[in-house]
This record gives structure tokens, sequence and C-alpha cells, in this order.
């Protein structure tokens, strides 16, 4: 006979409380599921952009995914992706000051509508952070509390957003949710199935996200902490990150954790990588 999810989820809970007293490996909870939305892609005639030095004048097509969790009676979104609105310009739009193309093919409100799911019905949204590819959608989830770094939302919402490359046209509906502000990590749910981590250096705020799925066990979500598998291996940092030595101490951190937690890395851009990941109706656990 199999326990119900909420029962499930408080025994494993219960057994790490356990096994922390006697001194042995502590034991988090896990989500139900999580769901990869494809959130657009782009293209870049030149990915030295993202590796100083490296690959000068070569070409790169990049992912750009979005996470939908379930815990319990809670959805959470990770990142809202490029804007619906550029599925209707097929010969894609120009960005990042023309070093990128912007394609959007399945929108993002026709993925949750294919799972029955409401932008109203989203209980949570956290963002790594606030470029136009991860909160393209955001004013859609009006209902939703807002877990972000203080950091990113003080850059976002004050009086020059454009010095970090922010756009409040996409997102400024936001400053009318339920909003928690970060000083650093945070667990979501309260029983370590999902963490916020943070890992400044793209932006002031950037974090990434740990989430312990009951059949694979801990994956990372880098955001843009790194773009793809060969900067992360190289420990290189994009040139227009807001702070170098920031950014190399999140790779490290996150280097760590993956270690410690015996953890995948989910990398964002990193399109061969994504191309494995199920997709709409079919998810992760």
């Amino acid at each position: 006979m199999s326990l119900p999810v909420t029962l499930k989820r408080l025994c494993v809970v219960l057994l790490g409380v356990a096994a922390a007293s006697l001194g042995g490996p502590v034991f988090a909870a896990a989500v139900d599921r999580m769901y990869v939305l494809e959130c657009g892609e782009s293209r870049t005639s030149d990915v030295s952009n993202w590796s100083p030095g490296v690959d000068v004048g070569v070409a790169r097509e990049f992912s750009d995914n979005c996470y939908l969790i379930r815990h319990g009676r809670h959805w959470l979104l990770w990142d809202s992706g490029m804007s619906d609105a550029i599925a209707d310009k097929p010969e894609g739009v120009v960005a990042g000051g023309g070093i990128l193309t912007l394609y959007v093919r399945r929108t993002l409100q026709s993925q949750l509508a294919e799972l029955g799911i409401a932008p109203t019905d989203v209980t949570h949204v956290a963002f790594s952070h606030f470029h136009s590819d991860h909160v393209g959608n955001a004013n859609l989830f009006t209902a939703a509390t807002v877990l972000v770094q203080r950091a990113e939302y003080d850059a976002a919402f004050g009086p020059d957003p454009a010095k970090y490359g922010f756009n409040p046209a996409l997102y400024g509906k936001l400053k009318d949710n339920p909003t928690t502000k970060l000083e650093g990590d945070h667990d979501v749910f309260g029983d370590g199935s999902v963490m916020i981590i943070a890992t400044p250096g793209h932006t002031p705020g950037h974090q990434s996200l740990l989430v312990r799925l009951p059949r694979q066990g801990a994956v990372i979500l880098s955001g843009d902490m790194v773009h793809f598998r060969e900067n992360w291996d190289a420990q290189r940092v994009p040139a227009r990150n807001f702070d170098r030595d920031q950014s190399l101490r999140s790779m490290e951190r996150i280097a760590s954790l993956l270690v410690a937690e015996g953890a995948v890395l989910w990398i964002n851009h990193d399109r061969t990588q994504s191309s494995g990941m199920p997709r709409v109706p079919r998810y992760a656990e």
C-alpha cells in the first residue's frame, strides 16, 4: 500500500531529524515533480561575448528554460523566460545590443494550459535574475508570492534599472505582488526540498535553485551563474557580468555544493544538455 504524498514527505522529514540526532546524514524532503518548460531560444554569431577570448566569431545557439515545481498544493515557477509576444515574430527579435536574436516557438502560457494550470494557480515565483529572457512573462503571475534577493529587487525597481540591463515593462506589475526580499539562501517550503542559493555576480542579486526530486535526487538550476558547459569547466566569466569576483566565488560555491549534495547541475542556456530534458507534458521526478 502506498502512502499519500504529504505523509511520505512528513516521514522523510522525521527520518532526517532522527538521523541528525544520531549523528548520521540528514535527509531532506523532495518535491512531487518538476516540469521543464521551453521558454525560448537564442542565437549569436559570436559566442566570445560569453567566453572572452575564446571562440571569437563562432556562432552558437542557446536554450532558455523555465521550471514549474509542484510541492503539495503549491506551484513554484522558476524564471518566466522570454516574452510570449516574441512568438508573433517568427523572424525573431534582436536583443543585447545586437549580439543575440531571440525566438519563441512554444509560448509559456500554452504549455501551462496543456497542464491545466492558469497563471493565477502559481503560488510562488522566483527569478534567477531580472534580465529579459528570464522575466519576459513575469507580469502574468499576479497572484504569486515573489522570492527575490534584496539586491536584485533594489536594482530592478530602483532609479536606473537600465544600468543593469533590466526592463521594468516586463516585470513592473510584480511590485504589487506579496514579495519576500532575501538576504541570502532561503528554504522555500521549510523542508529542504527547494532551496534558493544566493549566487551574485552575473547581476547584483543573482540566485540559483536547488531542487530535490523524489527519484533523481538533487538538481541545481544554474540561472545565468554559468551559461554553458565549456564555461563551467574552464570557470570563465562573461565580460558583461556585473561583478567578476563575485561570479567566480558563486561558481566555486556551487561546485562545492554539487559535491556535498551529490547533485547534478542543469545549465539553463546549454542547448545540448537541455535537449535531453523531459518536456511538457512529461516531467522530471
